[in-house]
């Protein structure tokens, strides 16, 4: 009877950042390891779009979960936005940017080592063709000063009395990492962001590189008067919000009259 007490779950990245070679070496050795395997084609759209699926994986009965991905403060603040509460999900990763192929397969067999039985290896798929591209928030750093939510125009934040949340992920425009870049915190993360840093969730930050960077990021974004930048791109998002409303009114209104017409 097999024995077990952990999990690995695998995310195939559909993002630019990982080595397709690697990630093909790391897909063949978890067939083989003594464990449960879950690989999923992209965990930031499946924790979205397959949130119960991963979630029921993810915080089951499992005493070790370990996740292999991209960086690991990235991967933890993409996973927890699985937990509607304050509890985190504790998981060990691995990150396999840049990562020697070799090391990575010993670190998978080191966690498997006290596991029995069979490979049990299972895939989650996630096609929509959604390009999964849109920001998470550490919040160990953030100061929820809500320059993110002024910046950005598509509605992808939301700010409240309680701080500021990722409320519409799929409204961020694909490879647009503007408003972690402008972020006075380096809080934002994107995970696909392909230039690392704080930006891209690098596990180790160089503080001063990241101060240099945004004075200049905030003088090409947002020029010298940084809170008249900000209500002007308030008022043009208002504007975009109110034109996408308009023409979803229109479109049901032809819906109707075609309705009528038949």
């Amino acid at each position: 009877m097999d024995s077990r007490s952990c999990h690995i779950l695998f995310c195939n990245c559909k993002g630019e950042r990982i080595d397709p070679g690697l990630l093909k070496m790391v897909d063949e050795h978890l067939r083989t390891v003594p464990a449960e395997v879950t690989k999923v084609t992209d965990l930031c759209g499946a924790v979205r779009l397959k949130k119960n699926e991963i979630k029921e994986i993810l915080v089951g009965e499992n005493e070790r979960q370990l996740v292999i991905g991209c960086h690991g403060r990235a991967m933890h603040f993409i996973v927890n936005q699985l937990n509607d509460e304050a509890e985190q999900i504790e998981f060990e990763d691995i990150n396999l940017i840049g990562a020697a192929g070799k090391e990575i397969c010993e670190r998978i067999d080191a966690f498997c080592s006290t596991e029995q039985g069979k490979n049990v290896f299972k895939e989650i798929t996630e096609d929509s063709g959604w390009p999964s591209w849109y920001p998470v928030i550490d919040y160990s750093r953030c100061t929820a000063c809500g320059q993110c939510a002024d910046f950005c125009l598509f509605g992808v934040y939301e700010k409240t009395a309680n701080g500021v949340n990722v409320v519409n992920p799929q409204g961020c425009k694909n490879n647009c990492p503007a408003c972690a870049r402008i972020c006075p915190s380096s809080a934002i993360i994107f995970p696909k962001y392909k230039n690392g840093g704080a930006v891209g969730g690098s596990d180790v930050i160089d503080e001063v590189n990241e101060q240099r960077r945004q004075a200049e990021d905030i003088k090409k974004y947002l020029g010298d008067n940084i809170y008249e930048a900000l209500n002007t791109r308030k008022e043009k998002r208002q504007s975009i919000i109110r034109e996408d409303a308009m023409k979803k009114a229109m479109t049901e209104r032809d819906k109707a009259l075609k309705g009528e017409k038949n």
